[in-house]
């Protein structure tokens, strides 16, 4: 009895063991589970944010918004099932910042779209800063999952291993109460011809025994019951490992696939690209992507990979083809086996098997609720898509059609630009061909209009001289004009030669003040310079500044009523030298300030306007302080005056 007593004593406690090691068995998968859910929650924001980027569509931050609160859950699980590993619970708080850091750079990329900030956005996308972010957390949930299935494979041997002692010990106690029982029987027996009045109590004992024996059998019975049903929830859990290993898997192919697609450009990339995502998740031989022609009823392959150049070609949409049936119905088409294949389009089952191909799936590309192709693979042998593999698929379509739209706007961005840069090269030749054309005859105009107005051809009257000098005058103000565009027209075409020297500011305002001094005291205005008292020089052509300097100072001239001011002022700072030209004229708008340096645009071009001028002296005079590694700003307001300041480098030891 003692030994029966001790064997259920034994059984009770391997059994009671094996449970517990179950638990720690289960209790590893449920952290496993946990981290593979946070990758899943921050792959799937990237997905959204990533599509609300590319598409603008609301839709996409639905879904995007619960990504916080599965984050934070799926952190919170992991903490309270780890809380008994201080390393594991260092890698979560490390995962938790890394994973909300990642979700407040998506927030910021989504913030910029919606402020109306959509190339900040784009470049916060394609900077490295977030896959560096993402390689941190894979990383970190790939460290916590390594250390849990090293417990795991702990936990699942040492499972095994109490199971196997459970069995060990029922089968000894049963062979132990098998022996006894054996023993016993053996005694009564020899006790039964000298004890006759204890046969009834040796039958009693006999049958408890067996009663013993048949419970211990039931025991022994529950156990294996007890280690099929242990068998097969580690079947399951593995079943879901893998499924879950493979939704991961998938999950980093779109993200690739949405990452190769943002760096790719043109649509034969593009297309290049989605076939080989969709051939590698799917395991495919061959497959094609085709684009909707712009008159709407005709296909276009644009990149196939396995097919015959034959497969390749500009057809109807009507034409009865598996590809062309997804895109005109919008709805994928799936052909598994060559029966399903001869069934719905016999005709190609001559082609088909020529080429191997035993199934058949294609899924329209939709963006914006219309449909802009589709994309095809082909199987070598039979073929049925689980729901998985659809859902890949679409998805794939989805980002597909977004990436392959981007790339077709862009191609179309792209040659609209060439045209206007050769339109622009067109313009700029025809106005320096033009300038020069008209200065030539000019000059000569000028020259015998001089001649006449000085006597050589005879002495003329003093109307006569005042007519000619006007002439002149005229002359001399359609020859700035056409210099104005000979400058703008080298500019544009950016043969405008600049050699840059110190120039002292001294010698330079000197200049300024002779050329310009005689129309200042005309219009009866302060003409005023100032210099630091060190004496200061800048890096400039020098001819080019005083170009600039000549055409603001006259311009302030001519805006400033008479008995105003106009000042020339430089100031020095450690690396850049700054020559403010104010004056005390109308004054500039502040909503025609920025239009002040347009080519061709003047600030006073109502019907009353007094100033002459084509309007390109300002647009002139930027572009050539910017070629010297300066600028021009301004501030003005309407009836105090304007001041216009050149901003350019100061010259070393100056």
């Amino acid at each position: 009895m003692v030994i029966v007593v001790i064997t259920g004593i034994l059984s009770y406690a391997s059994l009671l063991r094996v449970v517990r090691t179950r638990d720690s068995v289960m209790h590893t998968r449920d952290v496993l589970d946990a981290s593979s859910s946070l990758l899943t929650a921050l792959l799937d924001a990237e997905t959204g944010e990533r599509g609300y980027l590319l598409t603008r569509d609301s839709l996409f931050l639905g879904p995007y918004r619960s990504i916080p609160s599965r984050v934070d859950n799926a952190l919170t699980t992991l903490r309270a099932l780890t809380q008994d590993n201080v390393s594991q619970q260092r890698r979560i708080d490390t995962l938790r910042l890394r994973a909300h850091e990642r979700l407040a750079l998506l927030d910021s990329a989504i913030a910029d779209e919606q402020g109306g900030r959509g190339q900040l956005a784009v470049r916060l996308v394609a900077h490295s800063q977030g896959k560096v972010l993402m390689d941190d957390v894979r990383g970190l949930i790939g460290r916590i999952q390594a250390e849990e299935e090293g417990l795991l494979h702990e936990r699942t041997d040492a499972e095994y291993a109490w199971r196997e002692t459970s069995g060990l010990v029922l089968v000894l106690g049963t062979a132990l109460a098998a022996m006894l029982a054996l023993a016993v029987n053996r005694g009564f027996d020899r006790l039964l011809e000298s004890r006759q009045r204890a046969h009834h109590d040796t039958q009693l004992a006999n049958e408890r025994l067996q009663d013993q024996a048949i419970e211990l059998e039931q025991q022994a019975l529950a156990a294996r019951s007890a280690a099929l049903a242990a068998e097969e929830a580690t079947a399951r859990a593995r079943g879901a490992l893998r499924s879950a290993e493979e939704s991961e898997r998938r999950a980093e192919r779109l993200q690739a696939a949405t990452e190769a697609f943002t760096g790719a450009l043109s649509l034969g990339e593009v297309a290049n690209l989605i076939v080989e995502q969709a051939l590698a998740a799917l395991g495919a031989q061959s497959g094609a992507l085709a684009a909707v022609e712009s008159d709407g009823g005709s296909i276009r392959v644009v990149a196939q990979r396995g097919m015959a150049p034959s497969d390749a070609t500009t057809t109807q949409l009507s034409a009865p083809l598996p590809l062309y049936t997804a895109i005109r119905d919008s709805r994928p088409v799936l052909l598994s086996g060559p029966e399903n294949i001869a069934t719905e389009y016999p005709g190609l089952v001559s082609v088909h098997g020529a080429d191997g191909v035993r199934a058949i799936a294609a899924f329209p590309m939709a963006t914006g609720g219309r449909t802009i192709g589709g994309l095809l693979v082909r199987f070598g042998m039979p073929h049925e898509l689980n729901p998985a593999d659809r859902a890949f698929m679409h998805a794939l379509s989805r980002i597909a059609a977004e990436a392959f739209e981007r790339a077709r706007l862009f191609d179309a961005e792209r040659q609209a630009r060439a045209a206007a840069e050769a339109a622009n090269r067109t313009k700029a030749a025809f106005l320096a061909s033009m300038s020069h054309e008209l200065r030539t005859p000019l000059q000569a105009a000028l020259g015998f209009a001089q001649l006449m107005r000085g006597g050589v051809y005879g002495p003329v009257t003093e109307q006569q001289a005042e007519a000619l000098e006007r002439v002149e005058r005229s002359q001399l103000h359609l020859r700035r004009l056409i210099d104005d565009i000979l400058d703008f027209a080298r500019l544009e075409a950016g043969r405008v030669r600049i050699e840059v020297e110190p120039v002292r500011l001294e010698e330079l305002m000197q200049d300024v003040v002779r050329l310009v001094g005689p129309n200042a005291a005309r219009k009866q205005l302060a003409l005023t310079t100032k210099i630091p008292a060190e004496g200061v020089a800048v890096l400039a052509d020098h001819q080019r500044l005083l170009q600039i300097l000549i055409n603001l100072v006259g311009n302030a001239i001519k805006f400033t009523p008479s008995g105003g001011q106009v000042a020339i002022e430089a100031t020095a700072h450690e690396s850049r030298v700054l020559i403010h030209v104010r004056d005390t004229g109308v004054g500039i708008p502040a909503d025609r300030l920025h239009a002040v340096f347009e080519p061709f645009v003047q600030v006073d071009d109502a019907l009353t306007r007094t100033a002459e001028g084509a309007g390109l002296g300002l647009s002139i005079s930027r572009d050539l302080a910017r070629a010297m590694a300066g600028d021009i700003t301004l501030e003005s307001q309407v009836g105090r005056g304007s001041t216009f300041t050149v901003d350019l480098p100061r010259a070393v030891g100056a």
